[in-house]
């Protein structure tokens, strides 16, 4: 992470939060849902791709800088990009401004391919017009749905909305802070008082907090997607497994993750999240890391990327997708 955008993610934290809490407002700076939105004009991926090119039938893309376009070879749409979603451990997604409305970029750089492609989502095929190329337009709950996720809590995110303009988004603080996740903060903040640890939630509870964004299992059992499509949304994946439990929080988020600090976790580390509850470890290899057999990656078609799945489960090479 560069010095700027370290910066950013730390102005971006309340100030109060970081007075009281100086270690947890540092590491969080580091990680990849404090930096899931960034001003265009700051990302990394496009001050290193200064040139990004795709061509999707007629239609030909160009990413230079902030600058986006797309033609048909005889007329062309382009657009200054605003927002980019995501810092690219899997792929990177553009909000551009354009008559006064928000638009979702057709196409996302990806990083397995240091290119650009589809954006996971759009229609597949040839688009039926330069519009429709351009992009997808981001209607009120689309964009309450997307910036309440990737930056300051949907409230205040509904609240600029509703007023009609986008002046919300010149004072709006990139990446998911501490008030995304810790409900009542404000109130901590400006009257101390104790606030539940994450920790101390139940695992259906954590689920619910985390699904939030990430999908709880009944936003995916009432409205899909199904099959493979639902392989990144874990919290509901996780609930489909045989030793989800709803109050114990050993197979909760938080066994696994600490969402304080930036993803790393070894196989030791989760190895040691299985056997609080699995003590005698694997009998039927020596071979540790329990997670590479029984939650394995599947790669969601277009994403250019292997998704660990959270069902956890005995899991075969020619087993079909569980959903």
């Amino acid at each position: 992470m560069t010095l700027v955008m370290a910066a950013l993610a730390l102005v971006a934290i309340d100030n109060q939060c970081v007075k009281c809490h100086p270690s947890q407002t540092k590491a969080h700076a580091g990680t990849l849902m404090a930096q899931t939105l960034d001003p265009a004009s700051d990302t990394r991926i496009l001050r290193d791709n200064p040139d990004l090119k795709l061509t999707l039938g007629p239609y030909r893309y160009s990413i230079q800088g902030t600058q986006y376009s797309v033609t048909d070879g005889k007329n062309s749409i382009r657009a200054t990009i605003h927002w980019a979603i995501g810092q690219g451990d899997a792929g990177q997604t553009y909000v551009f401004e354009r008559d006064g409305k928000l638009y979702e970029s057709r196409v996302s750089y990806y990083k397995d391919i240091a290119g650009l492609g589809l954006t996971i989502g759009a229609p597949a095929g040839v688009p039926a017009n330069l519009d429709e190329a351009a992009g997808r337009e981001l209607v009120p709950n689309a964009v309450i749905e997307c910036f309440g996720c990737h930056s300051a809590p949907r409230g205040p995110v509904a609240a600029g909305v509703r007023r009609g303009t986008l002046e919300w988004t010149k004072t709006l603080a990139p990446g998911v802070q501490c008030a995304n996740c810790h409900k009542g903060a404000a109130q901590h903040a400006s009257k101390p008082s104790t606030m539940p640890h994450l920790s101390e939630l139940s695992s259906e509870e954590q689920s619910d907090l985390c699904g939030a964004c990430h999908r709880t299992w009944a936003d995916i059992a009432a409205n899909g997607p199904r099959g493979v499509a639902n392989v990144r949304f874990q919290p509901y994946r996780i609930a489909r497994s045989k030793c989800y439990d709803a109050v114990d929080r050993r197979i909760g988020c938080t066994a696994c993750h600490n969402p304080h600090t930036r993803a790393n976790q070894t196989p030791a580390k989760l190895d040691a999240a299985c056997k609080s509850c699995h003590e005698m470890g694997c009998k039927t290899s020596a071979v540790e890391d329990c997670a590479s057999c029984h939650m394995p990656k599947v790669e969601l078609p277009g994403s250019h990327f292997r998704f660990t799945d959270h069902w956890i489960r005995i899991a075969r090479n020619r087993d079909e997708y569980p959903d």
